[in-house]
């Protein structure tokens, strides 16, 4: 009876097969060995040829034919003449107990999919997969570190919904994150700028934050000669808060009205918050017929609008002369829901104002790289742990 034959070629350098041990429709097992004769101590660096034992080490690779394979290595044990230490051979092509390329693909399949699922589709660990995940972000991370950064973004996130925070850090204009850092105090941000050393903080020319209190003392203490910039987006939510209050109050009717607020005004609540220049002939005659109505509304978005042009200005003075136009608009004393607004432009005007002297930077790609961090954590149903959360995040951006 004719036995079944079988060549197998892996595509792995410095490697022999020596044999197929099992060739099952739902396994392949094959035996294979370094072509590498004489391997160099890691000690004194010699090669060395002289064999102490052998020991078979179990490799898992990638799918042949849609079937699990396994590499049993007959991995050396050597005697180093020169010191007489025994050393283990290592091999280019296997991380531990998978080959570089099943590595390098279980990462690939992370960055798509959770770790627990791409542990499952290669029929390895989820604690080998997270291994190699964490290990590779490690480098992402640090080499990206290593690169000057000009504009650097910072913002938060939540790792559990509104219970864990992370301090997310990104080269603003790369847009590659280079650190999440656990918590948002002021610790987390210093501590991250005093590890990057001097000389890479010195390269800083501008930060861009939101309001945050514990970021500004941060960047204060570390990045002193920085230009620190308000997010964009950020204030023009600060500014939209006096409108909405403004509205708020006109809308209510009084106690026992049916219904309790006006529904003409409520349902102009996302019509207010659009700038003049972005509105239709049809929706600026709707809010015309509003205004009549209620005076106050009117007062209230002009100020907003007034506090949109200290962005859509050209330069600092533009920026000023609308800040005095909505200064003068305040002053009637019409909208006094604003006063919060005014106390909160003074205490970050610096802030705010220097936007025109930076090149206009925004953290809208660190906006960008939280949406995608939450569908991250909504895949994983949260994170409880903080490096596990970067290492997924760095590779995910």
């Amino acid at each position: 009876m004719k036995r079944d034959v079988m060549s197998v070629r892996l595509w792995l350098p410095r490697t022999e097969v020596l044999g197929v041990i099992v060739d099952a429709p739902g396994e392949l097992v094959v035996r294979v060995a370094s072509t590498v004769r004489r391997p160099r101590c890691p000690d004194w660096g010699t090669p060395s040829g002289k064999v102490h034992d052998r020991r078979d080490n179990k490799v898992r690779d990638l799918e042949v034919s849609g079937r699990p394979a396994t590499l049993v290595w007959e991995r050396r044990r050597l005697v180093c003449e020169p010191c007489a230490s025994r050393f283990v051979e290592d091999h280019q092509g296997f991380e531990g107990r998978v080959t570089a390329r099943l590595a390098r693909r279980l990462v690939k399949d992370a960055r798509a999919m959770t770790v627990n699922a791409a542990a499952k589709r290669h029929q390895v660990g989820w604690k080998l997969v997270n291994a190699l995940v964490v290990a590779w972000a490690g480098l992402v991370g640090e080499h990206r570190r290593r690169q000057r950064c000009r504009v650097l973004g910072v913002d938060e996130t939540s790792i559990r919904k509104r219970h864990r925070y992370v301090t997310v850090i990104v080269n603003g204009d790369t847009g590659e994150v280079l650190a999440m850092v656990p918590h948002r105090d002021t610790q987390a941000l210093s501590g991250f700028l005093a590890a990057q050393g001097p000389r890479w903080c010195k390269a800083v020319k501008v930060v861009v934050s939101d309001g945050s209190a514990a970021y500004k003392a941060a960047i204060e203490a570390r990045l002193g000669h920085a230009r620190h910039v308000l997010d964009r987006f950020h204030v023009v939510r600060w500014f939209q808060a006096g409108l909405t209050a403004v509205r708020r109050d006109i809308q209510r009717r009084p106690e026992g009205s049916v219904p309790a607020f006006d529904p003409e005004v409520f349902r102009a609540r996302f019509l207010l918050m659009r700038r003049p220049d972005k509105l239709d002939a049809g929706e600026r005659a709707r809010l015309d017929a509003l205004f009549a109505a209620h005076p106050r509304l009117k007062a209230a978005w002009d100020a907003l609008g007034e506090l949109h042009n200290l962005y859509l200005a050209t330069d600092r003075k533009g920026a000023l002369e609308a800040l005095e136009r909505f200064a003068d608009i305040y002053g009637t004393g019409d909208i006094p829901e604003f006063s919060s607004i005014v106390d909160t432009f003074l205490t970050w005007h610096n802030q705010i104002l220097d936007w025109h002297h930076t090149g206009r930077p925004s953290n809208g790609r660190i906006d960008r790289t939280n949406n995608l961090l939450q569908v991250l954590r909504r895949r994983a149903h949260g994170f409880t742990n903080y490096a596990n959360f970067e290492a997924r995040g760095l590779l995910l951006t």
